[in-house]
């Protein structure tokens, strides 16, 4: 499959540089780097990327929100906005240009991700509409979504089966009643009544809200769903009625929040992950430092790790790491935090810790259930831990430090005996282990 090419607009050249290096860090092909609207312009048209990162605020007569517009008219590329500024006027501008996404700067790698293959599925879901809509007249009865039309007054004049499915309405019960009675639309977020007639659609004015989804409420809940709307009109161009296409997007709204949700977990044992355990780090440190209490940064590795995978294969040790995972979540409280860093690496806040040896007895407890074999179905693997703690504030009073100290403390255990703990406090620092142990 092709790469998407992707065009980046950004008139400051350090962070042009940086986001180009970041695209094509995520695979992609960058199509031209611009730092005007006019030249971004031209370069869409020139080059036709799928897709156009543009920065708002650019040098030149025309900013990024103007240059989208003129792009999207004369090309229909999908443009998703990076941006410092978040105003409400700038929102608004933007939000007239009906664009496929909003980033604000900074964000990392996976956002960035994110937001490039929403944009580009969701353009190929409104292509493939418009689509759909200029076969309409043909097809009407027998397309996958559903499909409602009216007439000028907004009565129901039509709907496929499709559209009584999701709707969970009969055709019979549902014609020749108003739209706003057989397609009741509330915001996602807001909960508030979205209504759709030939006035709103005749407006050419945005008549769906584009900061949130619509739930179309059934007789038995309500569903997740995205709606196309086009007027019918008669030989005169007068309006004739309106013609709505709308699917389930149930599984695609599943698809995002497993994006989301695996932007700060761990793949395999859906553990947060590092940047998720930071910042929950951060949070306990500020208010630790508020409250005048301690808290408690473990650092676990994995003794001879490395063995098992050599010896019984990765799969064992991917299953052993999910094991291992789900008995250090019986260990520690609900309030803590296990996260997994990568490879057999974990790590634990302790949030509330009123002594040091309540983290003492929390590694005690530790140690203690990796005394009883892994039982991973097909076979049972022992294996035991080597476990290093910072205590905040004595051994640091930021991520980066109780981080390092903490791992400074795991690889003093490692060395010294595994099997066990360390306490950063019982490490000096001409002792403290420079590589990896297995």
């Amino acid at each position: 499959m092709d790469k998407k090419r992707i065009l980046v607009v950004e008139d400051e050249r350090l962070v042009a540089k940086h986001i180009e290096n970041m695209v094509r860090g995520l695979g992609y092909d960058v199509a031209a780097v611009e730092a005007t609207g006019e030249d971004a312009v031209r370069a869409a048209l020139e080059k036709s990327p799928d897709l156009v990162l543009m920065d708002i605020q650019l040098q030149g007569e025309m900013d990024g929100i103007t240059a989208s517009e003129k792009i999207w008219e004369q090309a229909a590329i999908p443009v998703v906005y990076l941006t410092a500024y978040a105003d409400e006027s700038t929102l608004e501008r933007a939000k007239i240009t009906e664009p496929f996404g909003y980033l604000l700067k900074p964000f990392e790698e996976r956002e960035l991700y994110t937001a490039i293959e929403m944009a580009v599925y969701k353009h190929k879901m409104d292509m493939r509409l418009k689509e759909r809509e200029r076969w309409l007249s043909t097809i009407l009865a027998s397309i996958g979504d559903g499909v409602i039309s009216t007439d000028k007054e907004g009565r129901v004049s039509f709907m496929n089966s499709v559209a009584e499915a999701l709707t969970g309405r009969g055709k019979a019960d549902c014609i020749g009643k108003g739209l706003v009675e057989v397609l009741n639309l509330v915001g996602e977020k807001t909960g508030r009544k979205v209504p759709v007639s030939v006035r709103n659609i005749a407006r050419k004015k945005p008549w769906l809200p584009l900061d949130q989804g619509l739930l179309l409420l059934r007789p038995d809940g309500k569903l997740p769903v995205e709606i196309g709307a086009a007027l019918i009109r008669d030989e005169k161009n007068a309006i004739d009625g309106m013609v709505l296409v709308f699917r389930d997007v149930t599984q695609r709204k599943q698809q995002e929040q497993r994006l989301n949700f695996l932007a700060i977990h761990d793949s395999l044992t859906e553990l947060p992950n590092r940047i998720l355990f930071n910042d929950r780090l951060t949070l306990a440190l500020a208010g630790a430092s508020r409250r005048g209490q301690k808290i408690a940064v473990m650092m676990l590795d994995l003794d001879r790790f490395k063995k098992v995978n050599d010896t019984l294969g990765h799969s064992v040790g991917d299953r052993l790491l999910k094991s291992v995972s789900e008995r250090l979540l019986q260990v520690f409280r609900k309030g803590d935090t296990v996260a997994r860093l990568g490879g057999d690496e974990f790590m634990i806040l302790l949030s509330d810790v009123s002594k040091v040896e309540s983290a003492v007895r929390a590694a005690e407890r530790t140690i203690k259930a990796f005394q009883k074999a892994f039982d991973l179905k097909d076979r049972k693997v022992h294996i035991t831990a080597s476990i290093g703690i910072a205590i905040h504030p004595e051994d640091g009073e930021d991520v980066e430090t109780l981080t390092r100290n903490a791992d400074a403390a795991m690889y003093t255990a490692k060395e010294e005996s595994r099997n066990t703990f360390k306490l950063f406090s019982q490490v000096t620092l001409d002792r403290a282990p420079i590589g990896r142990t297995e």
